[in-house]
């Protein structure tokens, strides 16, 4: 079968949608099926047969905040570069993954009108929330799953900017007034708790099947973490995520040791300047490649994911579990389908600095509980998120679709 996959970056991470989309291609190439990636072109673009016809990404030339926000809405050159794709190609299904704001809807549009088969799986809540996240104002959110869009406006939701919640409001209602949506045949949410938000918002729940992310375990978990304890964050430094939580929590961790935040983001250069100022026990690394984060995984006492939005299936967890490394992360969103409570790992509530340094500390104190907990979520993780039968059940999607 030629798969086409689609997505806004064809890149080696460092975001959970870039993990999943070159471990789907990885899976399906060796299950014997010919596979195709379409992305925006960038510098560090892997390898695809099709690298001379990927568009930039929409909004890239534009001169204003204003220009870029209405660019990210529908982009032409998008459309004409995946058409021709497809009739080169012909594809026998596509698989679309993240595509907004950079490729835009209008691949949707392009496939639609050639007639090929499409699978989108979700990796935020885009489709019924303008802002992705279902979150707003520090907190959890729900007021656009009744279809009142502007409410994303009201609350400058994207950031703070006016013209891209203005853009983006404007986005939703139209996806809805043209049925965008209809036009894929299958969703595929990594976590029931995401299918169970999108359906409420107007999915229809005969086409969202929850098939959870796949993660690649290691041989055998690790066996001891390094001197000094460390505690691994390895995820966007966005406020969503809890970063502001985790600094507070890193002042009352045990002498010695250190937390080592892997990853960049909006708050990046805020992080850096609360650190130095109060002289956290943090270690600021950046982003890093793939095997550098498995690398500090597998020296790492516990891994830390403290998000206050409603997560959906997330490679951090998955990914520190492959490894044999016990998770602390907030009982949010699909998190609690991913960490049994006390068994694989532990759960704290969202933004509860006291709950969180507890933990962690906790396991930082216990080493036999914190090998016990890692042990049993590395069995978890290739029990219910092994590759191969992941790639099956997607086989299964497609043939449903392509014959």
């Amino acid at each position: 079968m030629r798969v086409l996959l689609v997505g806004n970056h064809w890149t080696q991470g460092p975001g959970g949608a870039e993990t999943v989309l070159v471990l789907t291609a990885e899976l399906l190439r060796a299950a014997g099926h010919e596979v195709v990636p379409f992305a925006v072109a960038e510098e560090r673009t892997l390898p695809t047969p099709v690298r001379s016809s990927l568009p930039v990404a929409a909004g890239a030339g534009a001169r204003t905040r204003f220009g870029e926000a209405w660019a990210g809405v529908w982009s032409p050159s998008a459309y004409r570069a995946l058409a021709r794709v497809v009739d080169e190609v012909r594809p026998d299904v596509a698989h679309v993954h993240h595509v907004f704001e950079r490729l835009t809807l209008s691949v949707l549009d392009a496939l639609q009108r050639r007639g090929v088969p499409t699978v989108m799986t979700l990796h935020d809540y885009k489709p019924v929330c303008p802002d992705f996240r279902l979150f707003t104002e520090g907190a959890p959110c729900t007021r656009c799953l009744s279809g009142g869009y502007w409410q994303v406006v009201r609350h400058r939701c994207l950031e703070g900017s006016r013209w891209r919640s203005v853009a983006a409001a404007v986005d939703a209602y139209a996806a809805r007034a043209r049925g965008v949506y209809d036009r894929v045949d299958r969703f595929v949410a990594p976590s029931a708790f995401l299918r169970d938000r999108v359906v409420e918002g107007g999915l229809p729940a005969e086409r969202v099947e929850v098939l959870p992310n796949p993660v690649v375990a290691a041989p055998s978990p690790r066996l001891a973490p390094g001197d000094p304890p460390a505690v691994l964050y390895a995820s966007r430094l966005v406020a969503e995520k809890g970063v502001d939580t985790l600094l507070d929590a890193a002042a009352a961790l045990p002498a010695g040791a250190r937390v080592r935040l892997a990853g960049s983001g909006r708050l990046a250069r805020a992080v850096r300047a609360r650190v130095a100022a109060e002289c956290l026990p943090v270690d600021v690394l950046g982003p890093l490649p793939p095997d550098r984060v498995a690398a500090e995984l597998r020296v790492a006492a516990v891994a830390v994911l403290p998000a206050l939005w409603w997560e959906n299936c997330p490679m951090a967890v998955l990914e520190a579990a492959a490894q044999g490394v016990p998770v602390v992360a907030s009982a949010v969103g699909g998190v609690p389908e991913l960490v049994d409570d006390g068994t694989t790992g532990l759960l704290v509530p969202p933004g509860d600095t006291a709950a969180l340094s507890g933990a962690l500390t906790r396991l930082l104190s216990d080493p036999a509980e914190a090998g016990r907990l890692g042990r049993a979520g590395w069995a978890r993780v290739r029990s219910r998120h092994d590759p191969t039968a992941h790639v099956a059940a997607l086989q299964e999607v497609y043939r449903r679709l392509a014959w």
